[in-house]
């Protein structure tokens, strides 16, 4: 740890302690003046978390730290999350996992979550669920579990809404977003949109790369600029004590520019034999839009009863252009390449849920299909560059559940099998070449529960999920903008079954304490792959079921609200990983040790002001069979003030203010070379947020208790 961050930490601990001491002087001398009390008032918060069978609920308004942050910056203080170097959200130590907005897959989290969490306030949330071991109602995919983020409270007839706006600089990222809530009679309205922008000032990154004979020197500079929206609005009106209808749909959209100079300086034998500026910019663009129908029949004779038919339609279009300059300083000679890659994906899924209670024991079953179509036409000018072609893939699933819950000698039982066939069928137009894969999983799942003493439970679960690759990792476009090193996907994929074992422990009352020990394991996993060309000289690197993946990991949570006014919390975990697989036939591990802790405390002073500060360390972490991240320490400071009635609250905020410039680095290693690429970006930041809140309500906007959760592909 940095002296300067460890420090900081000292110095908040003492400044902290200071101040509970002159409001314990404070409150002793009150208690000598007063002699009798007239009327108590009791101002009780929901437990910050509620534990449940499959994973637990964190109530993100019991949590003061919410007034000034953002979403993404408080996932890093709930229980087996964390956010790593890139900003990418980690569920055990991964990121393959599903985002549920009100118990829904939305393709907005699917294609942008990144920006849309950044730009998403925490106090318009009302809670987050986390399910580690999703039951089998859910489809098959997200191989850390699921993450439940909850918008809407109970209401009546009313209406409760909220508008945001934040700033940061010097990395320019400006956010606004509402939400609005309405309930009249049997008609309620729930909404919730935003908008973002992002400027990226110019900064500096290094690629080095060795092999035996030769090595690579790439210095560059980017800077980009984006922007994005998103809306959506659901409306559900309860035509009678039996009948319910929800209709719901979105939009959303992004834009993303980036200009890249790359200086390279390639040694054989250490002389200089090529050197070369590639000026390149790109331009990228997304489209979305979805919409979903839900009918929930009830039955007379058993109110347990639940039918529910449900439609869901979701496209989303992306398109990338890119063009560079290449110009060899040694010969004095240059050459250009333009390509050009059109993404279009539909998704059409249809699903039937049943419900009933038999005595104690819940019984939930269904059917569910999901009919997709991607495609992607590529091609590159000059076609010298062997890049052209049109891909289509074609996925049907078809799934069928059973899940059921019982009491059996004071343990809970959560135990369910799912069926799942998945049809694909990949096409590629110019060679007419077909790649047809059709397999059946059957997966099992079960979690074991129990409670004492009301306060204390312990969890113990096994479930196997599925990870099918995505389009961007099935996609062959190669991405030739650097001269030396080409990206593709690999449209041979197949998926891969993951299986978790886990254990689990918490305590919630004064003090919220969690502790989980969980081991998982997946073979022929799709993980990054390199290979070196010495003829060409090109560093090429695609996707490959070729791997092993094991993690066994410690996560730990403890909330200890020292008195009223200052709360200090840890949130982190320690795990081992052992990966390894073949790259050209060489045998390769990637075994690595690795921790997470983030410290978080609170002080709450009279007139609705507070002061947060956060100390976050991150150990080295693997990046795949070959790549590795390096470790950093970060901090930051917030204070921020409530008034009418807490409905505006104000925050600043600045993230680590004794360094200017991070360095993010990657290592990769293969048989015959070593690679280093680096990025000096902007690490100090200051932040400016402003929320309102206003109307009242008091209960749910009702929705139909099943909706279609697309839980079954990664990216």
């Amino acid at each position: 740890m940095k002296k300067s961050n460890l420090l900081l930490a000292i110095v908040f601990i003492l400044c902290m302690s200071y101040l509970q001491a002159q409001e314990t002087k404070k409150d002793s001398v009150i208690q000598i003046q007063e002699t009798s009390i007239k009327e108590v008032v009791l101002n009780g918060k929901k437990p910050l978390i509620k534990n449940k069978i499959d994973g637990f609920i964190y109530n993100i308004q019991s949590d003061p730290e919410s007034q000034s942050k953002s979403l993404i910056e408080m996932m890093k203080k709930i229980p087996y999350l964390a956010v790593d170097s890139n900003e990418n959200i980690l569920f055990k130590g991964n990121t393959n996992f599903k985002i549920l907005m009100n118990g829904k897959e939305t393709q907005l989290l699917n294609n942008n979550a990144k920006d849309v969490l950044k730009s998403i306030p925490a106090n318009t949330i009302q809670s987050i669920e986390v399910i580690t071991n999703p039951s089998s109602k859910y489809d098959a995919e997200g191989v850390s579990g699921i993450i439940n983020i909850i918008t809407t409270k109970k209401m009546s007839d009313g209406y409760n809404a909220s508008i945001n706006f934040g700033t940061k600089f010097p990395k320019q990222e400006q956010n606004a977003g509402f939400s609005l809530n309405i309930q009249q009679k049997k008609l309620g309205i729930s909404a919730y949109g935003g908008g973002f922008l992002r400027n990226n000032p110019e900064i500096e990154y290094q690629n080095y790369q060795r092999t035996s004979s030769n090595y690579l020197d790439q210095k560059g500079k980017i800077s980009g600029k984006g922007n994005g929206g998103y809306f959506n609005v659901s409306a559900s009106y309860e035509i009678d004590s039996l009948n319910l209808v929800n209709v719901q749909f979105g939009s959303n959209f992004s834009k993303n520019r980036s200009e890249d100079v790359i200086n390279s300086y390639f040694y054989n034998q250490n002389l200089l034999s090529e050197n070369s500026i590639s000026a390149s910019n790109s331009n990228s663009n997304g489209n979305g839009f979805e919409t979903s129908v839900n009918y929930q029949i009830g039955f007379k004779n058993d109110k347990s009863q639940l039918l529910t038919l449900s439609y869901n339609f979701n496209n989303y279009d992306y398109n990338l252009t890119s063009f560079a300059d290449i110009t060899n300083v040694l010969t004095n000679s240059s050459n250009q390449i333009k390509q050009n890659n059109s993404n279009k994906n539909s998704e059409n899924t249809f699903q039937i849920d049943f419900v009933k209670n038999i005595k104690k024991m819940s019984l939930e079953t269904g059917l569910k299909a999901i009919l997709r179509r991607n495609s992607s036409d590529y091609d590159a000018i000059p076609e010298s560059v062997l890049n052209s072609d049109e891909f289509l893939n074609k996925q049907n699933i078809f799934g069928a559940y059973f899940s059921t819950k019982f009491t059996l000698l004071n343990w809970n039982f959560q135990t369910g099998l799912r069926l799942e066939g998945t049809q694909t069928n990949v096409n590629f137009t110019s060679t007419n070449t077909e790649v047809n894969q059709n397999y059946f999983n059957l997966i099992p799942n079960i979690s074991i529960s129990k409670t004492w003493k009301e306060n204390h439970s312990i969890n113990f679960g096994f479930s196997q999920r599925i990870k099918r690759p995505g389009i961007i990792r099935l996609n062959p476009f190669v991405n030739k903008s650097n001269p030396y090193f080409e990206i593709s996907g690999n449209p041979y994929l197949k998926s891969v079954v993951n299986n978790d074992l886990m254990a689990n422990y918490s305590f919630n009352k004064k003090i919220n304490l969690n502790i989980g020990l969980s081991y998982s394991f997946s073979n022929k996993i799709d993980l990054k792959v390199s290979t070196y060309d010495p003829s060409t000289n090109i560093t090429r690197t695609t996707y490959q079921n070729s791997s092993k993946a094991s993690r066994l990991g410690l996560d730990y949570y403890l909330n200890y609200p020292i008195n009223k006014k200052l709360n200090f919390s840890i949130n982190g975990n320690s795990a081992m990983f052992f990966i390894n697989g073949t790259v050209n036939d060489v045998f390769v591990e990637n075994n690595l040790f690795t921790c997470y802790v983030y410290f978080s405390a609170n002080y709450q002073f009279e007139k609705n002001w507070s002061v947060n500060s956060n100390l976050e360390i991150t150990s080295k972490m693997p990046a795949g069979l070959q790549n590795t991240t390096n470790s950093f320490v970060g901090s930051s400071f917030s204070f921020s003030k409530s008034v009418l009635d807490n409905q505006l609250t104000f925050s600043v905020s600045v993230n680590n203010p004794f360094n200017k410039f991070r360095k993010l680095a990657t290592e990769t290693f293969g048989d015959t070379f070593y690679q280093n690429n680096y990025i000096r970006d902007y690490y100090r930041s200051f932040g400016i947020n402003a929320s309102y809140k206003f109307g009242k309500l008091k209960s749910e906007v009702k929705t139909a208790k099943r909706k279609i959760n697309n839980n079954d592909l990664s990216n």
